[in-house]
C-alpha cells in the first residue's frame, strides 16, 4: 500500500486478499431492485457485479481515493429501461427503497452529445454489509454500493464509449471529424429515445379519441400488463360518462404515469397490474367515481378472480415442511490456519464458537435485545424467530440452532444449525448446515423454484482464520502435484469421511519444464481456486505425476493419450 498525504493505492494482490464479497450480496440487491420494479410494471433489464480486484486497483490509480474519498461501487447493479421517462420514475423508486447518499448525472451541454446515465450511491443494507468481510472497510471502501439507470438504445453502445472514449481520449484529440461523427451517432440515439416516448404519446391520444380505453391505457402508461380484457361494465361506464367535459376516459389519459407507479409502489403487497387494475387505482387514489367502485367491490379486482384458482384456494392449508439443504458440511478442525504461537484445543475453541456467536448475535440481535455481548447459552423464540445457543466451555461443545421467516416468500422459513464437538484424538468436529422449509406442494402445483447456494459468514471465518481439514488441509493457494503428495491425495481420495469434492487438472509438460496451460483458455486455476477452497480442494499436476496419480487412484484409461490434458473430479 502507498499513502501521499490524502491519496491511497492497494495492489490487485492486496485487495484479492482482504475484500471478499459473497455472491448473496449482489444477488439480493439485483432481486430487491427488480422486485420494485415489477411490483411497477416497468419494463426493464437488470444486471449486476461485484467489482474485481483488478478492476478495484485500476480505480485506485486513475483516482484519487482516501479517508475522505472512498471507492463507493464495491457491488453495483444496472438498471437498463426501455423508456426515457421511466428514468425519473426509477430514481424515485430507488430512493424510496434504499438509504441514498447521492445521485450524479452525466453534464451534457447544447453543442455535445453524451449518453444519459444517472448514477446513485446508497447505503449497504446492514444484513448484507456483514456479510462483507471486515477488512474491506480498511481499504478506503466505502459501505455502499452504485445503481445506474440509462435507457436500452444507449447501453447497445455504453460500453465501446467508455472503453474507447472516456478510457482513450488521447485518440479523438487530433481527430476532431471523427469526434463530430461519433457525436451525431449519439445525437441520433438521443432523438431515438425520445422519439419512442413520442410516438406511444400521439398513439395514446388518438386512441382516446377514438374511445378505445384498453389500447390508450396500454400505450399511455407503457407498463408491463396482464393480458386482461377490460371489464364490460367498466367499458359501459366510461362510455357513458364520455361526454361529460371532464369525463372519465379524459382524466385516465391526462393522469401522470408518475402517478400511478407511485400509488402501485405505495401498496405493501404487490397487486396484478392489468387494464382494470389500473383504473380501480386510480379511482381509489384521485377519481372516486361511486358507480366504478361499486363495479371493482363487487368484482373484487384486485385479487381478479383468483378465489377461483385452485392453487390460491389451497395456500392457506397446513402443510408439512419440507427441508432443503443449500449447504452442508461434517469436517475437521484442527487450527492449521492459526497463527498463534502455541495452538491449544481451548483455544480453537473460543475462536469457533467467537465467530458463530458473533454472526448470530449480529443477525439476530435486534430482535432479541438481551442477547448477552460475550459467548453464552442463550435460548429465545419470538413468533417465526428462534435462537438456541448451547454453550459448556469445561467439554468444549456448542450447538447452535436458528430460523427466521422469509420477508418475501410466504410459506418458505429459513434456518441454520451448527455443531461443534471436540475429540478425544485431538481437533474438533464441526457441522454445518443451512437451508430453508417450505409447505409440500403437489406435483401439480410445483414450479421451478431458484437454486441456492449458500454458505453461513461464520463457516467462512472459521475456515479462513481457525483452518479445517477435510480428508487434506484446505488451501487458498495453488498447489501443484509433487511426487511425495501423491500419498496422502490418494488416502483422501479413498477417505470415506471426506465430503470435499477433490479436482485434478492435469496439464501436459512444456518444453521449458512448465505447465503448457493453453488448453484452459480463459479459465484461470488460481482464481478458481480462490473461488471453490473453503468446500473443494483443487491441485493441478504435470503430466508425470497427473498420470500417477489417476493410476493410483484407479482411473480408467489413465495411461491413454487423450488423458492429459484433463479436468478430474
Amino acid at each position: 500500500m502507498e499513502t501521499g498525504a490524502e491519496r491511497v493505492l492497494f495492489t490487485r494482490e492486496q485487495l484479492s486478499e482482504h475484500v471478499r464479497v459473497p455472491a448473496v450480496v449482489e444477488q439480493d440487491l439485483k432481486r430487491i431492485i427488480s422486485e420494485r420494479l415489477e411490483q411497477c410494471g416497468l419494463y426493464f433489464r437488470a444486471f449486476s457485479r461485484i467489482k474485481s480486484a483488478s478492476s478495484m486497483a485500476l480505480k485506485f490509480e486513475r483516482k484519487e481515493y482516501g479517508e475522505e474519498h472512498k471507492l463507493q461501487d464495491l457491488v453495483g447493479v444496472r438498471v437498463n429501461l426501455y423508456f426515457d421517462d421511466d428514468v425519473d420514475i426509477c430514481k424515485g423508486i430507488m430512493e424510496r427503497t434504499f438509504d441514498l447518499l447521492e445521485w450524479s448525472a452525466s453534464e451534457r451541454s447544447e453543442e455535445e452529445f453524451k449518453p444519459m446515465k444517472l448514477n446513485g450511491v446508497f447505503r449497504l443494507p446492514e444484513y448484507l454489509r456483514v456479510q462483507i468481510s471486515p477488512e474491506t472497510w480498511e481499504m478506503c471502501i466505502d459501505a455502499t454500493f452504485e445503481i445506474q439507470i440509462k435507457t436500452m438504445f444507449f447501453e447497445g453502445w455504453h460500453e465501446i464509449e467508455h472503453d474507447m472514449r472516456y478510457k482513450g481520449e488521447e485518440l479523438w484529440t487530433h481527430f476532431p471529424g471523427f469526434s463530430r461523427y461519433f457525436n451525431s451517432i449519439l445525437a441520433t440515439l438521443e432523438l431515438c429515445d425520445k422519439s419512442m416516448v413520442t410516438l406511444f404519446e400521439d398513439l395514446g391520444h388518438a386512441l382516446y379519441k377514438s374511445g378505445q380505453w384498453t389500447d390508450m391505457i396500454r400505450c399511455h402508461f407503457r407498463l408491463k400488463m396482464e393480458d386482461t380484457d377490460l371489464y364490460p361494465e367498466v367499458e359501459e361506464r366510461l362510455n357513458e360518462d364520455s361526454a361529460n367535459v371532464n369525463s372519465l376516459g379524459k382524466r385516465i389519459y391526462r393522469t401522470k404515469k408518475t402517478f400511478l407507479i407511485e400509488q402501485f409502489s405505495k401498496r405493501n403487497h404487490r397487486i396484478p397490474i392489468n387494464v382494470n387494475t389500473i383504473i380501480a387505482v386510480l379511482n381509489d387514489a384521485d377519481f372516486h367515481d361511486e358507480k366504478l367502485t361499486a363495479i371493482f367491490r363487487e368484482r373484487d379486482v384486485y385479487n381478479d378472480g383468483r378465489e377461483e384458482s385452485e392453487a390460491e384456494s389451497r395456500h392457506y392449508e397446513l402443510r408439512p415442511l419440507e427441508k432443503h439443504s443449500v449447504f452442508r458440511m461434517e469436517t475437521l478442525i484442527n487450527g492449521c490456519r492459526m497463527r498463534d504461537e502455541q495452538v491449544t484445543d481451548e483455544l480453537i475453541f473460543t475462536r469457533c464458537a467467537e465467530a458463530i456467536y458473533r454472526w448470530t448475535r449480529m443477525r439476530y440481535g435486534e430482535l432479541f435485545v438481551d442477547m448477552p455481548a460475550e459467548v453464552s447459552s442463550y435460548q429465545a423464540d419470538m413468533m417465526a424467530y428462534h435462537v438456541l445457543l448451547d454453550v459448556d466451555k469445561r467439554a468444549l461443545s456448542l450447538v447452535m440452532r436458528v430460523r427466521h421467516i422469509d420477508p418475501d416468500v410466504g410459506g418458505r422459513i429459513w434456518f441454520c444449525e451448527a455443531g461443534l464437538k471436540r475429540l478425544k484424538e485431538g481437533g474438533f468436529w464441526f457441522e454445518v448446515f443451512n437451508g430453508f422449509a417450505e409447505p409440500q406442494k403437489d406435483q401439480a402445483l410445483q414450479q421451478a423454484g431458484g437454486l441456492f447456494f449458500s454458505y453461513p459468514g461464520f463457516y467462512k471465518t472459521i475456515v479462513d482464520s481457525v483452518g479445517i481439514v477435510n480428508g487434506l488441509e484446505c488451501s487458498n493457494r495453488r498447489r501443484i502435484l509433487r511426487p511425495e503428495m501423491l500419498e496422502s491425495v490418494c488416502a483422501a481420495i479413498r477417505d470415506q469421511k471426506r465430503a470435499f469434492p477433490i479436482i485434478a487438472i492435469i496439464s501436459r509438460t512444456a518444453g521449458d519444464g512448465m505447465l503448457d496451460e493453453d488448453w484452459l483458455g480463459a479459465f484461470r486455476v488460481s482464481d478458481f481456486t480462490r473461488t471453490v477452497w473453503r468446500f473443494t480442494h483443487v491441485f493441478s499436476g504435470y503430466e508425470q505425476e497427473g498420470r500417477e496419480l489417476l493410476k493410483m487412484a484407479g482411473v480408467r484409461g489413465a495411461e491413454d493419450a487423450a488423458a492429459v490434458p484433463g479436468f478430474y473430479i
